[in-house]
């Protein structure tokens, strides 16, 4: 089941002899519970897409179906209301708030609309993640990784459409980035998550099913692993 199309999606910044065109005609289908790997150089158009399909930006043209919305119909609010309920961002900057636990931390989405978790579904995804017993903790007395389980444990609780993470182990050193892309494809497998993960490090793209290539803007290759 398809979860996400773009069509001859075009970004373009600028004018006159300052344009920049970050994206020219991206193409893309994924379906639902596919982890995929969107990779290139810095400055390779990467980066911009990501922010495009979590509803940040807004395509100069083409158009961005995710779960059956058409992204360029939505409004400023409405956006932001989607991108909360339908989209988890994940940075390579943690992006916790520091005077909040771990808990409250995961659960803010669900506090911003005033709604319940589902306590089962919530234990599943911080046991997933191996932070259940850091749940009273502040950030700052978090490890990197346990700092990025959460952060990925808070764009998990809605259940969302997507899960987009942007370079989510840059910060982290070998050992703790290989846990956190084993947790990533362990959440895709229990949860039936959908998962694009934009990297610039070719093992950590080798770990997806799915390998897309970006360069100037361009998709230039589209692998299937498995």
């Amino acid at each position: 089941m398809e979860i996400l199309r773009c069509e001859g999606v075009k970004k373009v910044y600028g004018s006159g002899r300052n344009q920049v065109t970050a994206l020219n005609g991206i193409d893309l289908s994924v379906d639902k519970g596919e982890f995929v790997a969107v990779i290139g150089a810095s400055g390779s158009g990467k980066s911009t897409l990501l922010h495009i399909l979590g509803s940040v930006d807004k395509p100069t043209e083409g158009k961005v179906m995710v779960d059956g919305t058409d992204l360029s119909r939505l409004n400023q609010t409405e956006a932001a209301i989607f991108r909360r309920r339908k989209v988890g961002l994940v940075y390579q900057f943690y992006n916790l708030i520091p005077t909040l636990t771990v808990r409250k931390n995961i659960l803010l989405p669900l506090a911003l609309d005033k709604k319940k978790p589902n306590q089962e579904y919530f234990e599943n995804v911080v046991n997933s993640l191996g932070i259940a017993k850091r749940l009273d903790a502040l950030p700052n007395q978090l490890s990197g990784g346990e700092q990025q389980r959460a952060a990925i444990a808070r764009s998990l609780i809605y259940r969302p459409a997507l899960l987009l993470a942007d370079e989510p182990t840059g910060n982290l050193d070998q050992k703790n980035s290989k846990e956190i892309i084993d947790m990533l494809k362990l959440a895709g497998r229990n949860l039936e998550q959908t998962i694009l993960l934009i990297t610039h490090d070719e093992k950590i793209a080798l770990e997806a099913e799915r390998i897309i290539t970006v360069e100037d803007g361009c998709i230039i290759r589209d692998e299937r692993r498995r």
